[in-house]
């Protein structure tokens, strides 16, 4: 009875040993689990404090590039001026005895509202105070050529003062105009004599249609005059010294634009129409 008795309490110490054992072994598990857990926990963490970071950083590069984007200047590319299309008529708008600085600049103003040209025949004498107002007609696309150094009929006196006439505005205007360079002349009174046809250097612009501004002093009536007698090819006389002048350019020319005429200078009218001019030659028109 008492060996049964031994058996049955070594037996429960067996047990309770393997019992204790696996309890143990159980704990140890769970342990290494916890630790584990926690490591790969540790490492998320790590990974998203590490990526919330990397995302903050791009966030923030974004951010300075657009600002700096912002701040840069934005440059456009400049739009090309489309050239214009030559009208089929044509004509060359000149004025003599200028230059006037009481009428140019509405001339002036006029023209370049209607992308007009126009030739200035100046007076030598009173080129010299009037520096200014050539720069002003030629920044607008226009010409100067010379009408003389003081009016004379230069076909009734020597040549010797002919010639003075002529290279003394040529001078003072070359020098105001930082070396401008005269090409063509338009004779006083369009008087030509034989002499002045065997040595003057420059063509001789004459004229094919006469406003008679000079005689009217009207706007109207010099307008009008335009409108009834203007044709493809002519050299038109008006004169920049009478503001009756320029109130009727202002009508003139926005008039000969609707009618299909582009308005040139002397130079560019003969070129468009393909007439080359010569020294010592007269000439009435373009055609």
């Amino acid at each position: 009875m008492s060996g049964r008795r031994e058996y049955r309490k070594r037996q429960w110490k067996r047990r309770q040993s393997q019992s204790e054992k696996l309890t143990m072994l159980l704990k140890g598990s769970i342990a290494v689990a916890v630790v584990l857990v926690l490591v790969l926990t540790g490492v998320k963490i790590v990974s998203t404090v590490q990526n919330h970071k990397q995302q903050k950083q791009a966030e923030e590069a974004l951010l300075q590039k657009q600002k700096a984007a912002a701040e840069s200047p934005v440059v456009e590319e400049p739009t090309p001026t489309p050239t214009p299309v030559p009208k089929e008529k044509a004509v060359a708008l000149t004025f003599d005895d200028g230059p006037s600085r009481d009428n140019d600049g509405t001339i002036l103003e006029a023209l370049q509202a209607n992308g007009a040209h126009a030739t200035f025949f100046v007076l030598g004498n009173r080129a010299r105070v009037d520096g200014d107002i050539m720069q002003m007609i030629l920044d607008a696309g226009c010409e100067i050529a010379s009408h003389s150094w003081d009016h004379p009929q230069l076909s009734k006196i020597k040549w010797k003062k002919a010639k003075s006439q002529i290279d003394r505005t040529d001078r003072i205007v070359s020098k105001l105009l930082n070396g401008y360079q005269i090409s063509l002349l338009r004779p006083p009174y369009g008087s030509i004599s034989k002499t002045m046809r065997k040595k003057v250097e420059k063509p001789m612009i004459l004229w094919s249609l006469d406003t008679e501004d000079w005689k009217s002093r009207n706007a109207k009536k010099v307008f009008n005059r335009v409108k009834k007698e203007v044709k493809d090819g002519d050299i038109i006389l008006m004169h920049d010294i009478h503001p009756e002048t320029a109130e009727a350019v202002k009508k003139i020319v926005p008039w000969l634009s609707e009618q299909g005429y582009d308005m040139l200078t002397v130079t560019e009218l003969m070129a468009r129409k393909g007439k080359t001019m010569e020294g010592g030659k007269a000439y009435l028109d373009a055609n």
